[in-house]
């Protein structure tokens, strides 16, 4: 390269650097788009997640929080037991839930504020089962 003028040079450098920068870039879109999942996929694989709620003790069960309504707060609790469902990756979904429902609700404003009351969880009869906070 050293008989090839400066320009020449110089326009060689800043193509590769170019191709470069843009390869890197369209990688990062590509895996952003490919990982994310609409909301009913979320809310169905959360369901599936913790659809076996057996368990043999009370501190197996756990309660969820998912989703959030656009005045505060989450739209729904999810009850699941850890003897079956890592928490984890449960705990990993239902944030993935919140993340989507703020940006839908952003998007659309506020639509629902009807109250969603907490509940407990314990383990009835060898399942988890949930029950309102009163």
């Amino acid at each position: 390269m050293s008989c090839l003028p400066s320009t020449v040079k110089l326009s060689i450098i800043s193509m590769a650097s170019s191709i470069l920068l843009l390869s890197g870039c369209a990688s990062t879109v590509t895996s952003g788009n490919e990982q994310s999942k609409n909301l009913s996929d979320l809310n169905y694989d959360l369901n599936n997640m913790v659809s076996n709620n057996s368990c043999t003790a009370s501190f197996q069960c756990k309660v969820l929080e998912v989703g959030a309504r656009a005045c505060g707060g989450p739209s729904k609790y999810a009850v699941y037991s850890t003897l079956n469902t890592s928490q984890e990756e449960a705990e990993q979904l239902a944030q993935q839930i919140t993340k989507q429902e703020n940006i839908q609700n952003k998007a659309q404003g506020l639509t629902d504020c009807s109250p969603v009351l907490e509940v407990q969880s314990l383990c009835i009869n060898q399942q988890c089962q949930s029950f309102d906070i009163k």
